[in-house]
This record gives structure tokens, C-alpha cells and sequence, in this order.
């Protein structure tokens, strides 16, 4: 039985941090053998251009669960804000076509929403008894809180019309018990992914928004491990998957669903800068991609798109387990 996403990062994070305090004078541990060394051999910025043409983002908006801050650096890894006030157990983040960003805030049950520049929260979004591990905000506004099993049923995902705070719909399905991350394509449809009760890896869709009432689980045409971040960038479907066994992380890119099924990837970037890498998110340019490392200080590290080449890595000591990532401006759907 395949341990399910959220339950794996608290065990992966809580032996993270232990192994952080252990490090001598704060030290790090050597960093995984797959890992680029001139990413993560010192902390500060560094940076291999090697993509030097491609938009990259105006901001890089990063979440650390444990540390219980949500940190927003300039494209050039310097810090603008870290919010901590109301910040606990910070999980998935997005930013919609305004700037506006939204965190999900897992162990205060609740998605806080920020307007530029980040400096307190302009709406709160409640999910009482609920723990979310991802927020996606629509072109229309329409804003979608993943959530994993609670007491009384089965992950599920909340749907909140744009500026209201109480909720218009909760989808769930009987084979999902966690529903991780999401992600909007044009027309509003979420697609999500997440484990079934004995931990396998689930992907699906949900349309309707507010009259949406089923999550429709897709077959894929590939083997998956270890799902983790979504995205959507001009129709196609972009899918995080850990790989467990090889520890070699992959992003799927799928064509629109047809018939129930996804399909097999019409593109596959392979990952090269390390493991445990929880979330990602696209810049405007749609040639960039940023990955949040929950491994031990390493951060975030941006990659080319479809090619997977490593660009560069900010890496700085406050980040302990770095779990959701924001870009600004993100990449259309």
C-alpha cells in the first residue's frame, strides 16, 4: 500500500527538519547525488543562465509548512515580503490574473487571500474541519480549495464563487481520499490529482464550477508513483509525478481528455536538481517552469519547458521544507 501524498510530505518534512537540527553550526546535509552541484552546494543566489531569452517571472511566491511563512522574491531571488502573521501549516499558493495571491493555510482550515503587495489579507476563505493542500483560482474568478479525507467523507474539493466566502459546491468522489492539487484549464474545468484509499495515484476532472456535483477520475495511458503538482498551459495538462522507485521526477504533459482518458504524455521533461519536489508552477513565457523542494533548504529551482534544462536556483536558509510555489505572472490556460 502506497503511503497518500499529504500523509508522506508530514513524514518526509518532520525527518527533514529533525535532520536540519541535527546539521552541525546549521550546516546541510550533501545534497542528493542527482542534484547539480553548482545548485546546492552554497546558500544565496545562484545562477547558471542558460536560457537567458525566455520571460521569466516577476515573482516567485514560495510556501514552507513548517516554518509557517510564505516568502515572495523578486525574479532575482531577492526578498520582497515574508508573511508570517495568520500563516499555519501553509500548503499550495496561486496567483490570478490580478496578483492576487491565495494560500491555502492547512492547519487554520482556511484560504487566505492576498492583494499586491502582499502586505495583510483582503479575504479569508473558511474550511472548517478541513485541512487544504492546494488552492486554483479560474479566469472567471472562480476559486477551487483541494482538500484531503476528512471525518465525515472522503477529499473533496470546495468551490467558492469570486469575492464570496462561503462555498457553492463540494465535490467529492468515493474512490478519492485525498484530492492534492489543481489546476483550471480556459473554460473553468478543474483538473485535480490525488490517491484512492490504499494510496494509488488518481487524476481527474471536475466541470461545472458551482453546479458541479461528481469528479470524473481519468485513465492515463502511463505509469504513475508519486502525483503531485498540476497545471494547465493552453489546454494541455501538466502533472508532477515524484517517481518514487527511480527518484527521478517527471512532468507529464497531456493533450485535453478525450473519452475518459487522458492518454499517454505528449511530452515528458525529466527532473534533474533533486527530490521531493512537492508543486510547480508556469511562467507567463510558458518556456518555465519553478519547482518547490521540500528537501532540506534547497528551495526553489527553475527548469526550461518542455526540455527540463536546469536554469537556475535560489536557495536561501530561511526555506526548511519548501511545499507550494507561485509564479507572477503565471502562464495561461
Amino acid at each position: 500500500m502506497r503511503t497518500s501524498s499529504y500523509l508522506g510530505f508530514v513524514l518526509r518534512s518532520a525527518a527533514a527538519v529533525a535532520l536540519l537540527a541535527g546539521c552541525s553550526e546549521g550546516g546541510l546535509q550533501p545534497p542528493a547525488a542527482n542534484a547539480p552541484s553548482s545548485a546546492l552546494t552554497r546558500l544565496g543566489v545562484l545562477s547558471q543562465e542558460m536560457n537567458t531569452n525566455s520571460p521569466g517571472a516577476d515573482q516567485v511566491i514560495v510556501s514552507d509548512s513548517f516554518a509557517n511563512t510564505v516568502s515572495v522574491f523578486d525574479a532575482k531571488g531577492r526578498l520582497q515580503t515574508r508573511l508570517k502573521k495568520g500563516i499555519n501549516g501553509p500548503m499550495g499558493l496561486a496567483t490570478d490574473s490580478a496578483g492576487n495571491l491565495y494560500v491555502a493555510n492547512s492547519q487554520d482550515s482556511n484560504v487566505l487571500v492576498y492583494s499586491q503587495p502582499y502586505k495583510s489579507v483582503s479575504l479569508t476563505l473558511k474550511e472548517p474541519g478541513r485541512y487544504p493542500l492546494d488552492v486554483a483560482v479560474s479566469k472567471a474568478g472562480l476559486v477551487g480549495v483541494m482538500n484531503p479525507t476528512e471525518p465525515s467523507g472522503p477529499g473533496n474539493v470546495t468551490f467558492y464563487k469570486e469575492g464570496a466566502t462561503s462555498a457553492c459546491a463540494n465535490v467529492s468522489g468515493p474512490t478519492w481520499n485525498e484530492m492534492s492539487f489543481g489546476a483550471f484549464d480556459a473554460s473553468g474545468n478543474l483538473f485535480v490529482d490525488g490517491v484512492d484509499r490504499d494510496g494509488n495515484p488518481l487524476v481527474g476532472e471536475v466541470s461545472g464550477g458551482c453546479t458541479a456535483t461528481s469528479v470524473t477520475t481519468l485513465r492515463v495511458g502511463n505509469a504513475m508513483s508519486g502525483v503531485a503538482g498540476v497545471q494547465v498551459v493552453h489546454g494541455n495538462i501538466l502533472i508532477l509525478d515524484q517517481n518514487y522507485g527511480s527518484f527521478a521526477p517527471e512532468i507529464y504533459t497531456y493533450a485535453p481528455p478525450s473519452g475518459g482518458s487522458l492518454g499517454s504524455p505528449i511530452a515528458t521533461t525529466k527532473l534533474s536538481a533533486g527530490i521531493e519536489m512537492e508543486s510547480f508552477a508556469m511562467t507567463r513565457g510558458d518556456r518555465d517552469l519553478w519547482i518547490a523542494h521540500s528537501d532540506v533548504a534547497y528551495g526553489r529551482i527553475e527548469y526550461t519547458y518542455p526540455g527540463g534544462r536546469f536554469v537556475k536556483s535560489f536557495n536561501e536558509p530561511h526555506l526548511v521544507t519548501a511545499y507550494g510555489i507561485a509564479v507572477n505572472p503565471a502562464a495561461s490556460p
